[in-house]
């Protein structure tokens, strides 16, 4: 895919399921009901641009969100083979959601402001970074887990955050934050 831009949908811009090997230029996706982006059970894959104003507003979905072990290779590891250039959101909902045991990614960038839901949200996803970027106000930016899978791990970000909070809660396994900003943080 090249650049795809999508305007007033109900639901996702763009969804895969179990793609192996997938190049996508740039989501550009307005006023869209659920994701800008969502990758699911999906690997080797490289993405440019991801940028969603108002998109998952008053939803738990995300301009970019990777769920159902998207980026798990098939001998179960989550070597880093989803890469993603940059992520920009504003309003809308959360702005990059990994979630079901999902990994293996790296967003180089991001610049959120403003997220009605989580600014970033990681929970239960394993082998994740996001190498620099912003996010100015919105929801929180946090690293979470829930019971009925393995704990969040092999997490790195770095980024910069101004007028939200960071938070890590429970605490993951193998996490690294280098925040700078105003932004409070309560991490382990």
């Amino acid at each position: 895919m090249d650049t795809i831009t999508v305007t007033g949908a109900g639901s996702h811009a763009v969804e895969t399921w179990n793609i192996d090997g997938l190049t996508i230029g740039s989501v550009i996706a307005r006023d869209v009901g659920e994701c800008g982006l969502l990758l699911q059970t999906t690997t080797n894959a490289q993405v440019g641009l991801v940028d969603g104003n108002n998109v998952a507003t008053d939803t738990g979905y995300a301009t970019f969100r990777m769920a159902n072990q998207n980026g798990k290779l098939a001998d179960g590891s989550y070597t880093a083979n989803v890469f993603v250039d940059k992520v920009v959101s504003r309003g809308g909902g959360r702005g990059v959601f990994c979630v079901s045991e999902s990994g293996g990614a790296v967003v180089s960038q991001v610049d959120l402001a403003d997220n009605g839901n989580n600014a970033i949200l990681i929970e239960n996803c394993y082998g994740v970074e996001i190498s620099s970027g912003t996010v100015e106000g919105g929801g929180e930016v946090r690293i979470s887990a829930r019971d009925e899978f393995e704990n969040t791990s092999d997490v790195s970000i770095t980024l910069t955050v101004n007028s939200n909070t960071v938070r890590e809660s429970p605490c993951g396994e193998n996490i690294s934050w280098s925040i700078t900003g105003d932004a409070t943080q309560d991490i382990c």
